[in-house]
C-alpha cells in the first residue's frame, strides 16, 4: 500500500475559511455597532426630553450602547488579523467563537430575566422615583437582552453553519483508493 500526501488547492483552505470567518465577524460587529450607535444617539436625545420611567429607560440604553460600541470596536479590530492556514489554530478559534456566542445567549436570557425581575420589583418600592427607576431599567434590560439574544443566536447559527459547510469537511481529509491512502490538504 502506498501513502501519498497531496495538495489539491493553490491556497490553503483553512486560510480561506479563516478569512471568511473574520468577514462574518466584521459584518456582525457592524450590526452590533449600528445598534449601539442608535441606542446612544436616540436614547441620549430622548433622555433629556422625558421624565419618569422613560427617562431611566433611555439612561440605561445609553449605557448599554456605550458598552456594545466598545465591544463591537474591539471585536472588529480583532477580526482584522491575517488569516491562519494552521488547521488546529483555525479549528480552535472557530470553536472559541461558537462558544462565546453560546455563552452570550445564556447571558442574554439572564438579562431578560433581570428585566422582568426589575419591573416586578418596581411595584413594591415605596417611592415613585425608585419605582420609575426600576421599571425603566427593567424595560431597557428587556429590550437590550432581546436584541442581544437574537443577535448572538443569529451569529452562532451563521458561524456554526459556515464551519459545518466549509471547515469540518477539511478536518477529515483521508482518501482511500485501490492500494493507496492519501492525505489531501
Amino acid at each position: 500500500m502506498k501513502l501519498l500526501a497531496q495538495n489539491t488547492s493553490q491556497e490553503a483552505p483553512t486560510a480561506i475559511f479563516d478569512a471568511e470567518r473574520a468577514a462574518l465577524d466584521r459584518r456582525g460587529m457592524y450590526v452590533l455597532g449600528a445598534w449601539a450607535v442608535s441606542n446612544v444617539g436616540a436614547s441620549g436625545a430622548r433622555y433629556f426630553a422625558t421624565t419618569g420611567s422613560e427617562k431611566y429607560f433611555h439612561q440605561m440604553n445609553v449605557g448599554w450602547g456605550a458598552v456594545n460600541l466598545a465591544l463591537a470596536g474591539v471585536s472588529f479590530l480583532g477580526s482584522s488579523r491575517a488569516p491562519s492556514s494552521d488547521r488546529a489554530a483555525t479549528t480552535k478559534a472557530q470553536l472559541r467563537t461558537e462558544n462565546i456566542y453560546l455563552l452570550n445567549t445564556g447571558l442574554d436570557a439572564a438579562y431578560i430575566m433581570g428585566g422582568f425581575y426589575l419591573k416586578e420589583r418596581a411595584r413594591t418600592r415605596p417611592t415613585q422615583r425608585r419605582q420609575d427607576q426600576l421599571k425603566g431599567y427593567g424595560q431597557s434590560l428587556l429590550l437590550q437582552g432581546g436584541f442581544l439574544l437574537a443577535f448572538d443566536g443569529v451569529m452562532f447559527a451563521a458561524h456554526h453553519s459556515h464551519a459545518t459547510q466549509r471547515l469540518y469537511p477539511l478536518l477529515s481529509n483521508l482518501r482511500f483508493g485501490p492500494g493507496t491512502v492519501a492525505l489531501v490538504f
